[in-house]
């Protein structure tokens, strides 16, 4: 949630070009971080270059063996799939090395291993022990600090080791802030709402790079560390999409086309939900449900190939050395019985509910720190909140573990897992104390899930949210499960029979994470599959399904808008939102540009004036009309198209070489000369100025277009941009501080 630190970056460091305005008042093209992908251009440039290659290969096959045409095919038609293969392959890498890490800094915070090594972790150090909480291999610090023997009690030197514990958490969550703050501030946050719109049709420059990477993957680990209510897993994504742009530099293939790097992306966003919650699957439909604007059919195979290879290469590493690919993956053993479905549908408005508040509040509070001085000090930010959530988490054993862990202990079945932790909630003897334990974990997690995410660090809210309403599905399950041991197996519960136990509080733990997770990020259908991935089996397909269902429909009616498109909205980033649904009485002329607009006069061009036209504006393209008096549109040359021509240069030419847009005049015999006519688009997009602005918008969507030419019986009279149309969609919305964010213009 702390993308508004990297919206501030976004702004700080970028201008406004705009149709109309005069070339002196130009903003240099490096100082703008946004620009609009052309997905016309991308695409009829990827046919050519495929033609071209094509007719390559003809002429090299004539001189070559059959086996050798074979093998020459064979390399250029997998080169997509060795690129998604390394993509996957480093992104498990990553994501299993950071388990790892998070793991052994999290249990820094109690102790240290005595035996074999202080890089081991709790888990690790007493793998030889038959029970864990009694590891004396495991020594505190305040068992190190008063000269005592490892005894593997926790309770042992209380005091000192509360505020130990709050020092470390203060320490971590600081330090995490500083490193964002010093090297990467594009490291902040999830990710997720700038891959949204980076694969919305945006360049974000540097949002995807190397240091953002490192820095990433390094703060991600101590900010999990340090007890902020942040979860890996959201960050994942960024970190994927930061290995596959990286990855990308090293084949032409996606270097030089924005286009097939948004597959990559794409790709890459399923392999970092993969390695998140184990679901190759389910990471293929997040990024299709949330994330993904284009997203072809082969994109759909790519991406699932990835997030295969991503998921065996983690399933490979084993970093839980548990065979399973997260902690709170299970298997429940029973179905769930009929009468369960109102108890669901009553779990599923209550997430509802509650993660609908939770996202206001989220938002609320991330508009404060936009408002106020908060977000000019991220680190006092930091070090306060990670040293508050520490005083609050230490008083309750399940707190004080990892978000992960929690989720597991949540989820867990009480007569197939038993452990010390575990076996806190399934005592039916102190059954009021456990209620009031979990609701007052519920509350305490919901409190610090609104801060945690905001604050500059690493993390996002997916897990944090999850573990809100696993505390309060697994209130439901265990208070519903007292109540059928008391009234036994007859009425409403009369499907028990023959069951034990009938009711598995676990269950109702997964749903009521699904619900709050639904309810917050809006996600559905790959919610679905994530959990049914999860749990490892069919059976709860459908109680899932109903209860998640049940969460959407309660807090649409709060707004459509998930935790991702708040931000987006919050932060002013160019996104073009395909589910909103707007009803404007305005025509296309309402919100044209069409005054100075920058055209092209088919004739009477030479070298030196077009070069000088790409010298003194910043355009992505331009509109090419018969003459200036009748504006007659003949068609529209992209910028790189007019680079490309112009650098064909030969030593005979000079600035007053002529320069031919149009075949309907002869071409000089004794001089050179220049020939756009093969790179001109002749058949640019083109609506009238009455044209509806619903049906504009509608055109921007489906067919994602950059710009659309204006005409008036085929004169040109104006030019509406893909940002044109965003500013006024966020007028329309009350929220309308777009004019700080900049596009580079068509």
């Amino acid at each position: 949630m702390a993308e508004s630190e990297s919206a501030s970056l976004l702004k700080k460091s970028s201008g406004d070009i705009a149709y109309g305005t005069s070339a002196s008042k130009l903003v240099s093209a490096t100082a703008s971080t946004f620009e609009t992908v052309d997905w016309e251009f991308g695409a009829e440039r990827d046919r050519l270059l495929r033609e071209a290659l094509q007719k390559s290969r003809q002429m090299r096959h004539r001189s070559r063996s059959k086996w050798r045409r074979i093998l020459s095919d064979s390399l250029t038609a997998g080169e997509g799939w060795f690129v998604f293969l390394i993509v996957g392959f480093f992104t498990g890498l990553l994501a299993g090395m950071i388990q790892v890490s998070r793991e052994w800094a999290f249990d820094l915070k109690f102790g240290y291993c005595s035996e074999g090594g202080f890089w081991n972790s709790r888990k690790e150090c007493c793998r030889i022990s038959k029970d864990e909480d009694s590891c004396w291999q495991w020594r505190t610090w305040s068992e190190f600090l008063m000269g005592l023997p490892g005894s593997g009690k926790r309770d042992r030197g209380y005091g000192l080791d509360y505020l130990l514990y709050m020092l470390w958490c203060t320490v971590l969550g600081t330090w995490s802030a500083w490193l964002v703050k010093t090297f990467a501030p594009f490291a902040s946050g999830s990710g997720i709402p700038e891959i949204k719109t980076i694969l919305g049709g945006f360049v974000m420059k540097g949002y995807l790079g190397g240091r953002v990477l490192l820095i990433k993957s390094v703060a991600l680990v101590l900010s999990v560390a340090s007890g902020l209510s942040v979860g890996l897993e959201a960050a994942y994504v960024h970190i994927a999409c930061c290995v596959a742009n990286v990855s990308s530099r090293y084949f032409s293939k996606y270097a030089t086309s924005e286009v097939k790097k948004r597959e990559l992306l794409s790709g890459a966003a399923a392999a970092g939900i993969s390695v998140a919650f184990g679901a190759p699957v389910g990471g293929v439909l997040f990024s299709l449900e949330m994330l993904s604007s284009y997203f072809p059919p082969k994109t759909i195979w790519r991406s699932f190939y990835c997030a295969i290879v991503a998921a065996i290469t983690l399933r490979g590493i084993d970093p839980l050395h548990s065979g399973k690919l997260v902690a709170f993956e299970i298997t429940y053993h029973y179905a769930f019985g009929w009468f369960e479905l109102p108890i669901f549908v009553m779990l599923g408005a209550i997430g509802g509910l509650l993660g609908t508040l939770l996202l206001k509040l989220m938002v609320r509070y991330a508009y404060l720190r936009q408002t106020t001085r908060i977000a000019r000090h991220p680190l006092y930010e930091a070090a306060v909140v990670s040293f508050l959530s520490a005083s609050a988490t230490y008083l309750s054993t399940f707190l004080r573990m990892d978000t992960t862990d929690l989720l597991a202990a949540l989820y867990s079945d009480c007569k197939y897992e038993t452990n010390a932790t575990v076996d806190q909630l399934c005592v039916e003897s102190d059954a009021s104390n456990i209620i009031i334990f979990l609701l007052a974990c519920a509350l305490i997690k919901f409190i610090l899930t609104i801060f945690g995410p905001n604050t500059i660090v690493p993390g996002g809210h997916m897990v944090p949210s999850m573990a809100v309403g696993a505390c309060l599905g697994r209130v439901f399950g265990f208070c519903l499960s007292l109540v059928q041991e008391r009234v036994g197996d007859v009425g409403f519960f009369a499907e028990c029979a023959g069951h034990d136990p009938c009711i598995t509080p676990g269950v109702y733990a997964i749903i009521g994470s699904a619900a709050m997770l639904s309810a917050v990020s809006r996600m559905t259908v790959s919610l679905v599959v994530i959990i049914f991935e999860l749990t490892d089996g069919i059976d709860y397909i459908m109680p899932t399904t109903i209860c998640i269902l049940v969460a959407k429909w309660v807090s649409d009616a709060f707004g459509r808008d998930g935790i991702y498109d708040e931000l987006i909205i919050l932060h002013d980033y160019p996104y073009l939102n395909n589910k909103m649904e707007f009803v404007f009485n305005e025509t296309a002329a309402d919100v044209m540009k069409s005054r100075d607009l920058c055209v092209i006069n088919a004739t009477g061009n030479t070298y030196g004036s077009i070069a000088n036209l790409l010298n003194t504006t910043e355009f992505s393209g331009y509109p090419i009309v018969k003459s200036m008096d009748s504006m007659q549109l003949i068609g529209y040359i992209s910028r790189a198209n007019l680079e490309t021509v112009l650098n064909a240069k030969t030593p005979d030419m000079t600035d007053a070489t002529q320069c031919f847009f149009t075949n309907d005049r002869p071409f000089p015999r004794n001089a050179p000369y220049l020939d756009f006519n093969p790179w001109l688009d002749q058949s640019p997009i083109q609506i009238v100025e009455t044209t509806p602005l619903n049906r504009v918008i509608d055109a921007f969507r489906a067919l994602r277009l950059r710009y659309v030419l204006v005409v008036r019986n085929g004169a040109l009279v104006g030019i509406t941009t893909k940002r044109d149309i965003l500013r006024r969609i966020h007028t329309f919305r009350g929220t309308h501080k777009f004019a700080s964010v900049n596009v580079k213009r068509s």
